[in-house]
């Protein structure tokens, strides 16, 4: 199955890659994107599963599995959090994430809910956002392929910007504010939630050259019908 992989996210130029885009969004079941492989069935989130570290973490992190790679460095993280007090909940959200990042905040919205990540081992990018308790029980809204990039692609003020800057790539935007991203609930229980994202001049410390959003809608059951171009705004005229 074609599938991103989240620390490959906003490393891609845009008009470079955007027909590779399209094509993996095309060969994903949309409903099944995020729904990660051990965990057919995945369990209701709430603030039971969020953990905070103690300041000495990543001192005991260095000390006890540093030299320690692939599974054995996944079963000496989660030895090492459970002797820190994560409480159940805490070690199955990060099971959920592939052993990669823990849950920081929850925050209830409606039948699908936001769960602030943080992602220890990532050079850029620690924080993160994903949409929970819907269907699919986890919606990354940093996985590219789940983005209307076609939308995105025909609109008159990315064509401008791209034109002027080849290279531009889509990045995360503000993955910390515990603000962001906005939502709203309709009058049918439909929920929508606007994410926001950076364009940049190629690299993640490129020049920043405007931002897209993006609406990640649900239906009043909370499943997920895909995403809206909501607007791209150029910092150049």
């Amino acid at each position: 199955m074609c599938m991103w992989r989240r620390y490959l996210r906003g490393i891609f130029p845009a008009t470079r890659y955007v027909p590779i885009l399209l094509l993996v969004a095309a060969c994903i079941n949309i409903t099944n994107a995020q729904v990660l492989p051990q965990h057919s069935v995945i369990s209701r989130i709430d603030s039971q599963a969020v953990w905070h570290p103690p300041k000495d973490f990543k001192q005991k992190m260095d000390t006890e599995c540093a030299k320690l790679s692939g599974h054995e460095f996944q079963a000496c993280f989660i030895s090492l959090i459970r002797k820190l007090g994560a409480s159940d909940e805490a070690l199955r959200f990060i099971s959920m994430t592939d052993t990669t990042g823990y849950l920081r905040y929850y925050r209830k919205t409606g039948n699908v809910d936001v769960a602030y990540v943080f992602y220890p081992f990532r050079a850029n990018e620690n924080s993160g956002v994903i949409l929970v308790n819907g269907t699919p029980g986890m919606v990354d809204v940093d996985d590219l392929s789940l983005l209307d990039l076609p939308a995105l692609k025909r609109d008159s003020c990315y064509l401008k910007i791209v034109g002027k800057f080849p290279d531009a790539a889509l990045w995360p935007d503000d993955r910390y504010s515990l603000k962001k991203p906005e939502s709203e609930t309709l009058e049918d229980g439909a929920q929508r939630f606007f994410v926001s994202y950076r364009l940049q001049n190629g690299c993640h410390a490129c020049e920043l050259i405007g931002s897209v959003v993006f609406a990640f809608e649900f239906d009043r059951d909370g499943k997920f019908t895909g995403t809206r171009l909501i607007k791209v705004t150029s910092l150049y005229r």
